[in-house]
């Protein structure tokens, strides 16, 4: 069930016709609930584009509306706050994300960037904001990680990448055209490749010699409520922390790079 229907609306709204942006501007506008009868009269629309409505936004009829809609209505906000909710989205995607661990995938995943000291490291927008992460994690285990995030310099990398060197691609959508042909050519020279993405469908996947799974948005998290990095950060919070305790030497590296960074 879902929690608050004027969120939901919102997440399908580039989805709506004509006929259900009207829809649901009035039930968005909090005016009052009528039975199916008076809202299509009211709005000029028939009944059977309230139903199709219903089910656009997942909804089995339009009695599971209106009982939403007058919860959504009747609830104190200052029962449910700004920061319960966004704790209660982060615990609901850190409990996604278990559910998609392996542990033999991410002891694969460590293997491959144990054996390299060279990682450039793909990812685009919010992506690269998580590369930053894992950048400074990793640089402190003594390897190179490049950030690489505009097109061009991504498609250069995979050209003159060595054999010995590794690629890791973080995609969340994994949908990119242009991040599918540099993994092409990665891939062609033999250059390793890792793939972190939420998309379990995506076109990338045949390139990587190995992918982990994020945890995917809901529609109402798509919104932006949740920073679009969170579930990328996860997996590779994950890797470090397996990572730590399967190459334990490397640990050694970390405490030189705190007395670096102290002094």
């Amino acid at each position: 069930m879902q929690d608050d229907i004027f969120i939901l609306m919102e997440s399908y709204r580039k989805d709506f016709t004509v006929v259900e942006q009207v829809i649901a501007d009035y039930f968005l506008s909090k005016k009052k609930p009528l039975t199916i009868d008076k809202l299509a009269k009211k709005l000029s629309v028939s009944k059977a584009s309230i139903t199709r409505f219903c089910k656009k936004i997942a909804l089995n009829n339009y009695k599971e509306l209106i009982f939403l809609y007058k919860l959504s209505l009747s609830k104190d906000q200052n029962e449910w706050s700004a920061s319960t909710a966004v704790t209660a989205s982060y615990h609901a995607l850190a409990t996604r994300s278990d559910s998609t661990y392996n542990e033999m995938d991410v002891d694969a995943f460590c293997e491959y960037l144990h054996q390299c000291k060279i990682i450039h490291f793909f990812g685009k927008g919010f992506n690269s904001y998580a590369g930053r992460d894992f950048q400074f994690k990793f640089s402190r285990l003594g390897k190179y990680v490049r950030i690489i995030s505009d097109e061009h310099s991504i498609m250069l990398s995979a050209n003159f990448s060595k054999k010995d060197e590794l690629i890791l691609v973080s995609s969340l959508r994994g949908n990119d055209e242009n991040m599918l042909a540099a993994m092409q050519v990665a891939k062609q020279r033999k250059i390793p490749i890792l793939l972190v993405t939420s998309n379990q469908h995506s076109p990338l996947i045949p390139f990587a010699n190995k992918t982990l799974f994020a945890a995917s948005f809901t529609r109402e998290e798509s919104l932006g409520n949740i920073s679009p990095q969170i579930p990328i950060l996860i997996q590779l919070d994950t890797i470090y922390e397996r990572y730590i305790h399967l190459y334990s030497d490397s640990v050694n590296y970390w405490i030189e790079s705190e007395r670096i960074l102290s002094e």
